[in-house]
């Protein structure tokens, strides 16, 4: 009994408001969808491992060692 009573002045109550949903496309764009993988967070593939000090200095040093490497072969 209070139980039915409830739910038909639940009724009354939400019969008295209106929603207009707006229409929205439910699809993304092809630049949204490759903005959104390019810009997405990269995790650790292997987050047990960890990064050290020198590998961080290798592979940060790596363009300055090849860029004159590439100028003296192409010289040659």
């Amino acid at each position: 009994m209070n139980h039915d009573l409830f739910e038909k002045e639940l009724k009354e109550k939400l019969d008295q408001f209106t929603v207009e949903v707006p229409d929205f496309p439910m699809k993304k764009s092809r630049l949204s969808r490759m903005a959104n993988w390019f810009f997405n967070p990269v995790s650790i593939p292997f987050p047990e491992v960890g990064y050290k000090k020198n590998a961080f200095l290798s592979i940060s040093w790596l363009p300055v060692l090849i860029l004159p490497l590439t100028f003296v072969l192409f010289l040659l």
